[in-house]
């Protein structure tokens, strides 16, 4: 009795397969579907490769301001300018301990490139004392003042750092990071 239930549930099973309840094949005399799309250009190629390869570079520190500008314009990521020398301010040491050499920081990608000087640099506005740091945009205009507190946890700085980089890289009325989540721009009347 239970024979032919058991053929008839097999024989539905079958019939509901994905085999079975395919489209039929196009016949050979139809047109290709106009959901094909161009291919991308050689220029988009290389610009979707560098965005990759930017969301994956790893913090990285420079102590030629040209070489950190020239990657930073490369990758399309904001530079920490920073007057810093922890050999000499104690400070300085914190930030490094704090901020800098944190888990966090280790851990984060596509954030910026740091440029790392024990000169002041004025232009940046850092030059009133160390640690002084500022985020600028790979053009060198200065977004930001980005110096040592404290009070800021290294999730705090990297929210910073992640709001110059979306303005960067998607303009100045993109949404900005607030706790860690996206907010839109205030709208403008």
């Amino acid at each position: 009795m239970n024979k032919p239930f058991v053929s008839f549930a097999l024989l539905g099973l079958l019939l509901g397969s994905p085999v079975y309840c395919q489209d039929p094949a196009p016949a050979a005399d139809d047109t290709p579907a106009a959901e094909d799309t161009a291919k991308p250009t050689p220029a988009e190629l290389k610009a979707e490769k560098l965005k990759k390869k930017s969301e994956s570079l790893k913090v990285k520190w420079y102590n030629n301001e040209k070489k950190a500008f020239k990657d930073a314009k490369k990758y399309n990521l904001p530079v920490w300018v920073l007057y810093s020398d922890p050999s000499s301010c104690a400070m300085c040491q914190a930030l490094d301990k704090n901020i800098i050499n944190s888990r966090q920081f280790k851990n984060a990608k596509g954030l910026f490139i740091g440029f790392r000087t024990t000169s002041p640099l004025p232009k940046y506005g850092c030059d009133k004392g160390m640690p002084m740091g500022a985020l600028v945009e790979p053009n060198g205009t200065k977004i930001c003042n980005l110096s040592y507190n404290p009070a800021m946890t290294p999730e705090k700085y990297i929210e910073q750092i992640t709001n110059a980089r979306i303005r960067i890289q998607e303009g100045k009325d993109a949404p900005i990071m607030l706790d860690g989540k996206k907010i839109p721009p205030p709208p403008t009347n």
